[in-house]
Formats: structure tokens, C-alpha cells, sequence
């Protein structure tokens, strides 16, 4: 294979990796509104 499209490819792959990452762990959505019953949600 190309060594160019091996570079481009490696590098959308770091890309896609860290990005998932970021939204992952520091970009968390905030819990909606729900009724909290016996099991753990983690809205309390």
C-alpha cells in the first residue's frame, strides 16, 4: 500500500480515536428529568 495513504489513513484513525474520547469523558450530556426508582440511576 502507499505509504501516503497509509499516513492519511493512520492519522484519521488517531483522529476518530481521540475525538471519541473528548466526547466520551469530558463532553458528558447532563440527565434528564426522570423518576429515580430502586435501581441506580444516577440522577441523586
Amino acid at each position: 500500500m502507499n505509504p501516503f495513504i497509509q499516513n492519511i489513513l493512520a492519522i484519521t484513525a488517531l483522529v476518530l480515536a481521540i475525538g471519541f474520547l473528548i466526547t466520551k469523558f469530558f463532553l458528558k450530556k447532563k440527565n434528564s428529568k426522570k423518576a429515580c426508582g430502586d435501581d441506580d440511576c444516577g440522577c441523586h
